[in-house]
């Protein structure tokens, strides 16, 4: 029987009316002999032997516990070696004693040493004694009062009384044989007087009764997180057996469905049916035997848990603190074993109640229905990274079953966009076994691919494939030069309602344009006062549609309204806090100001209302040129001089880079620019005289431009010392914005 019922009562002695004899509890029995426990000993699984008995589960160096299987390494000293269970050893040595007394056997006083017979008990202290101690009792200055009982009283009346005081079964200690009345902190153990001053000297160490104190309220604290354990697991079981039940019920429907189904058919298809209800007889007894085994191994578990709750509960409502200080130990450690072990556990169902029968039948298929069961051995192939608005996107879905033959099963796909929308898709069954699932996307983005088998989703969903425009690229769809009347473009930037602006260096002003690509209006010209700029280089809008401008040989950000009216200005020459060095490239994010601090080599950050806040990246950046957030929130710096873009977090940890050095495909080159779209795809201008777009992960897309003065090229200006592009910016509906500085136009690409 179990030790966790063993001690989940108290114990209390039993007497037979038609017997002179006392009925021994369960659990004070012994599992191998099932007698009176003799020297109980307590295995690492928390159940008691007697020593003799344990010899009996001997196998080779381990022991194995009838009770529940666990293997235990014999100790290098032997079976004495293995912990005495105190208290289970006290109630053995009472219940002895009380058949002595019920069967009128000689039990000999341990009061003293003369070993008289014991004649009467003190229910006070809790004492048995022989007719000497008794007189030396009576007449104890500070035993006055005790009520004595005489031996043939208890005999005659049945008392249910606790005959043994808990102090007499302390163990004593191994080297000096005193009582163990000191508990050493340092070693968490009990000692005697004379190891306080030798073994143990210099440790922390105290009385029994003072130390109790301090330690029995953390036996509490090492046990609370059982009963946490005990609920999921219960709940679990419950979950468990629920579902075992549901597959019986699941189980015997199918089989009514198999006998309607067959027996419309001719005689011909009788052998196929008893091939599928001897495998739905096959497919339960698994499903049933695995549901069973997880549901032992949860119990066993959780009996383990329940035991260390009520064996503390126990040990903590006994009087004496010796019991509990020795046991904590033990108690901590069991807690921490059953901790790891619960969180090992698989606590969610094995098994699924899955057992289904479909009733299809094709001309090729040489059978007229199938039984499934799951799960299956089912693999998506030939599934794409990347798709295109208005193409059609396809793969193929293979179901095998446990023998790895091709299976007819029901498969059934979805396809989400990232803005939630459901995009119709279409599965078409080429009777081998293998399923083409396809769908057209509509808008740019992430869309999200589930397919399901038998109205389960496959383990490996769901799928995710990233949707480009046409990533051609080759010509821009308009181009904005307002009759060249614009200088040399360097940076871009959208605001609200389509509203956009771009910075003249040259003409050291700002010009604003509609959302139809009309300039509506310029402002600033050359200096150092409020509004003027001495070659401005980045912009950005803030939520609030002012504008910010990095005025940068003024060493300095200003910030407007949409009508181009001066509201503040931050920063000046230098490189301490709130100083900056020839700044380039900014953005604005939840109201914080992002701005790379080109000649200090970091990424400086401010309020919106111009207060310092912080810098980041000097360890990592070189020539920042440009900055931007993504829509995970991470911060990219276009690194000009390693030639790559670096990746911070919002507070300025650095997490990673995206390219290398070089002209090949998806190689950098001093990117100076770089734009993020709706969809998380990142567009970086670099020296190679073009624009490369790379996904959300930083993985190499597409790119396109070259050098030139023809549409969808860009020329290089000699004087600020970097190719063009310069700036780079996506507008609202998804067009890419490039400054063709040296051509003073504005190129717009709408089609990737």
């Amino acid at each position: 029987m179990s030790q966790c019922y063993c001690l989940s009562q108290r114990f209390k002695h039993t007497m037979d009316a038609s017997a002179d004899q006392v009925i021994i509890p369960a659990y004070l029995s012994c599992p191998i002999c099932h007698q009176l426990y003799k020297k109980p000993k307590s295995l690492p699984c928390l159940h008691s032997y007697c020593e003799e008995c344990l010899v009996k589960l001997q196998e080779g160096s381990d022991l194995i516990c009838t009770v529940c299987k666990q293997t235990t390494q014999i100790p290098s000293d032997g079976m004495k070696q293995l912990p005495n269970h105190l208290f289970l050893t006290r109630l053995a040595d009472e219940m002895t004693i009380k058949q002595k007394i019920k069967q009128n056997e000689e039990i000999i006083c341990t009061a003293c040493i003369r070993k008289n017979p014991v004649t009467s008990f003190c229910s006070d202290c809790a004492t048995l004694m022989c007719k000497e101690c008794n007189e030396s009792h009576k007449y104890s200055s500070d035993k006055q009062g005790h009520s004595v009982i005489q031996l043939d009283e208890i005999r005659s009346e049945k008392m249910d009384i606790k005959l043994l005081n808990q102090s007499t079964k302390i163990v004593r200690c191994d080297d000096h044989e005193k009582k163990l009345n000191f508990y050493c902190k340092t070693c968490d153990q009990l000692i005697c007087h004379y190891c306080t001053t030798n073994e143990h000297a210099g440790h922390e160490h105290g009385s029994v009764k003072k130390m109790a104190k301090q330690h029995l309220d953390k036996m509490d604290e090492v046990v609370k997180p059982v009963d946490d354990m005990i609920d999921k697991l219960t709940a679990s079981e419950e979950e468990i057996l629920s579902t075992g039940k549901k597959i019986e019920s699941q189980a015997t429907e199918v089989e009514q469905d198999i006998d309607t189904y067959f027996d419309q058919l001719e005689q011909k298809l009788k052998q196929q049916r008893k091939d599928f209800k001897k495998k739905i007889s096959e497919i339960l007894t698994r499903k049933k035997e695995a549901v069973f085994v997880q549901q032992q191994q949860l119990q066993h578990v959780r009996e383990q848990l329940e035991h260390v709750k009520k064996l503390n509960e126990v040990v903590k409502s006994e009087s004496d603190n010796r019991e509990a200080l020795y046991m904590k130990k033990q108690v901590t450690r069991d807690v921490k074993r059953l901790g790891e072990s619960y969180t090992k556990l698989k606590t969610e169902p094995v098994e699924l109640a899955n057992i289904k029968f479909s009733r299809e039948y094709e001309q090729s298929f040489p059978f007229f229905g199938n039984l499934s069961y799951g799960p299956f051995n089912t693999s998506v192939a030939h599934f794409p990274a990347y798709g295109q608005v208005g193409k059609e996107v396809k793969f193929t879905v293979i179901t095998k079953d446990d023998n790895h033959y091709p299976c007819h099963s029901k498969i059934t796909t979805e396809a989400k966009s990232s803005t939630g929308d459901v995009i119709t898709a279409e599965v078409k069954d080429n009777h081998d076994g293998s399923y083409t699932a396809s769908f057209v996307p509509t808008q740019p983005g992430e869309v999200e691919v589930t397919v399901t088998i038998n109205g389960e989703s496959i383990n490996t969903c769901p799928l995710n494939v990233q949707i480009l425009h046409h990533t051609t690229l080759d010509k821009p769809s308009k181009i904005v030069n307002d009759d060249r009347k614009m200088g040399q473009p360097l940076g871009i930037a959208f605001g609200k309602d389509g509203v956009w602006a771009v910075v003249d260096c040259s003409n050291h002003c700002v010009c604003i344009f509609d959302s139809q690509d009309k300039l509506n209006r310029t402002f600033g010209s050359n200096g150092n006062g409020n509004g003027q700029f001495r070659d401005p280089h980045g912009l950005a809008f803030d939520a609030n549609n002012h504008l910010y401008v990095v005025d940068s040989n003024n060493d300095r950000v200003q910030k407007f309204d949409i009508n181009g009216s001066y509201l503040l200005q931050f920063g000046n020459k230098g490189s301490g806090d709130g100083q900056l060095s020839h700044p380039v490239g900014i953005t604005v994010y939840n109201d914080r100001v992002f701005v790379a601090d080109d000649s200090n080599n970091r990424i400086s950050v401010f309020q919106c209302d111009g207060q310092f806040s912080n810098t980041f990246g000097s360890d990592h950046l070189s020539r920042p040129y440009d900055v931007a957030v993504t829509n995970n929130n991470q911060v990219l710096v276009a690194n000009y001089n390693h030639h790559c873009i670096s990746i911070f977090t919002l507070d300025g940890n650095y997490v990673n880079k995206i390219g290398t050095q070089g002209s090949d495909r998806g190689q950098l080159s001093c990117p100076i620019s770089l734009a993020i779209d709706l969809y998380g795809f990142i567009f970086v201008a670099d020296n190679k005289h073009g624009v490369s777009i790379f996904d959300k992960d930083g993985v190499f897309i597409h790119c396109f431009g070259s050098s030139g003065s023809s549409a969808g090229q860009f020329s290089c200006s000699c004087r600020i010392g970097y190719s063009c592009p310069c700036g780079i910016a996506c507008s609202p509906n998804g067009s890419v914005y490039v400054c063709d500085q040296n051509k003073r136009k504005i190129q717009i690409f709408s089609d990737y």
